[in-house]
């Protein structure tokens, strides 16, 4: 099952890396409903949540 998720991202950082690469940092997250996925599980009660967080911490490299 796919849907769409919105993850709002912030700029965590830009510099060049030790092989001459200029590359940026971005963190971000969302919270989602495990059950809106149909993942209706849960192996005690109490112990997974219904809202789970998703996060994001993504490096990307400029190509030459």
């Amino acid at each position: 099952m796919t849907k769409p998720v919105t993850v709002d991202f912030r700029l965590t950082g830009a510099t060049t890396d030790p092989w001459g690469n200029f590359r940026v940092g971005f963190a971000g997250s969302a919270a989602i409903n495990r059950k809106d996925w149909r993942v209706h599980w849960n192996a005690a009660p109490g112990v997974v949540g219904k809202m789970v967080t998703l996060e994001f911490d993504v490096s990307a490299i400029r190509r030459p």
